[in-house]
């Protein structure tokens, strides 16, 4: 299901290539990159409430960070199944 992208995809108006499998994993990058953001920003918000705040958004920003990710994986690896049922459906006489 590997694609190759151009930017005239985008603006195809007969839907001929589907480019949310690759945009997809653009989002998932970026997803990825502001949960650890964020995660980063309640261990530092955590400790300039002191020591045990710090301790308390290490853990829970860590856990908070992993439930973010799972739960996006989880969207878009159904959003890639509908794509995998459409080319298999494509393929039926």
């Amino acid at each position: 299901m590997e694609q190759k992208f151009s930017m005239s995809d985008i603006f195809d108006l007969t839907f001929t290539k589907f480019v949310t499998p690759v945009v997809i994993k653009v989002a998932f990058i970026v997803v990825m990159v502001f949960a650890g953001l964020a995660w980063l920003a309640a261990i530092f918000g955590g400790f300039a409430n002191g020591f045990w705040g710090g301790i308390g958004g290490l853990i829970f920003g860590g856990l908070l960070f992993l439930i973010i990710v799972l739960l996006y994986r989880i969207m878009f690896e159904l959003v890639m199944v509908i794509f995998a049922i459409k080319d298999n459906t494509d393929r039926l006489p």
